[in-house]
């Protein structure tokens, strides 16, 4: 009687196991039991990241040593937007001018955390002298005419068509030759090359560039920074045409000799990377021309590049606020941090969780 009690209920666990076993439409047992996508919530988690700087940015120092025994010392970031969709690139202007580390204290919260600040555009005292667009409305404009060689000394007025990189809506980022066509309208116009001028052979064009030329194109970036010249253009070291044809060697760009740079580089993926250089003997590094730069950049995968404000402006600001590279204004020898207060930056944020 045990015996066949005991196979009664063996039988009857057999049978509720088989009921509780889901089945396919032909009534047959499915190998697996279907999974419950809302079980422990149906949101992806998000990679855990360690490390001073967001997922997506990478700031390294670097030390070259050029064929004729110099070196230059400086700092390298890398920003990959595909990688970290949160990240920002932001461009600033203040009303009057601040030191990076300021821009960076400043920096409006709700576009994220700051995690690098670099100097950018021209400046005449409190004053942007190259473009600036921010969200979209165009903050300032680059010279539409320009006493050429300076005011002191005018020979002639010119029109510098000049290089500048913007943000459009969908994220992507260009390198354009620019000029504002509509003054009142601050419209911004794309040329496909430098419309004529020539400061090495000294021709310049008579006109102003018309938006009608072939080719030409209204330009209507989120976010730009202007300044000059050209670095890199598909690939090809453009530097040195560029510095004569946008008319930067009476502006002091002083450009065939090493200095301390500030430079900007896309690659073929989308990545931006960040060059900032020290010169004029701090830390002993002697800075870089602007051709120096376009091969830095090229070796680091740039094909498009462009140069910004150099010499005592050029500063690089990272985790946290800190000046990480040697601004030239406290004189060659000196270990003091001396910031030149500068009237336009770059500042890459992360937005929180969430936001994109």
């Amino acid at each position: 009687m045990k015996r066949i009690y005991l196979s009664l209920l063996a039988a009857a666990a057999a049978i509720a196991a088989f009921s509780c076993t889901p089945q396919n439409e032909d009534g047959k047992q499915d190998e697996k039991p279907p999974i419950d996508i809302n079980e422990g919530g149906n949101e992806e988690e998000e990679e855990e990241w360690t490390g001073d700087y967001p997922k997506g940015v990478s700031v390294e120092p670097f030390s070259d040593t050029f064929s004729d025994g110099k070196t230059v010392n400086g700092w390298v970031a890398t920003i990959d937007f595909k990688a970290n969709p949160r990240l920002k690139f932001n461009t600033l202007q203040g009303s009057k001018r601040k030191a990076p580390t300021e821009f960076f204290r400043d920096f409006n919260p709700d576009k994220g955390t700051p995690y690098i600040c670099v100097n950018a555009g021209y400046f005449a005292g409190s004053t942007s002298v190259s473009l600036c667009i921010i969200d979209g409305k165009v903050r300032s404009i680059s010279f539409v005419d320009m006493n050429w060689p300076n005011d002191e000394n005018c020979e002639r007025v010119i029109h510098p068509v000049r290089s500048a990189l913007g943000q459009q809506e969908d994220g992507s980022f260009d390198i354009e030759w620019v000029f504002c066509t509509n003054k009142p309208a601050r419209t911004q116009t794309v040329f496909p090359n430098t419309m004529g001028n020539n400061e090495k052979t000294r021709t310049f064009i008579e006109d102003p560039p018309s938006a009608d030329y072939p080719g030409a194109y209204t330009w209507t970036p989120q976010q730009a920074i202007g300044g000059g010249p050209r670095l890199l253009k598909d690939g090809v070291d453009v530097a040195v045409d560029s510095y004569w044809e946008e008319c930067l060697d009476s502006g002091g760009t002083a450009g065939l000799s090493r200095q301390p740079r500030t430079a900007m580089g896309l690659t073929e993926d989308g990545k931006l990377i960040i060059l900032v250089c020290d010169g004029r003997g701090m830390g002993g590094s002697a800075g870089m021309t602007l051709k120096e730069v376009a091969a830095k950049l090229k070796s680091l995968g740039a094909v498009d590049a462009m140069n910004f404000d150099g010499g005592g402006s050029s500063q690089i600001v990272g985790f946290e606020g800190k000046i990480l590279n040697l601004p030239s204004d406290a004189g060659a020898g000196s270990t003091e941090i001396v910031e030149r207060k500068v009237v336009t930056a770059v500042v890459i944020s992360e937005l929180p969780k969430g936001n994109q």
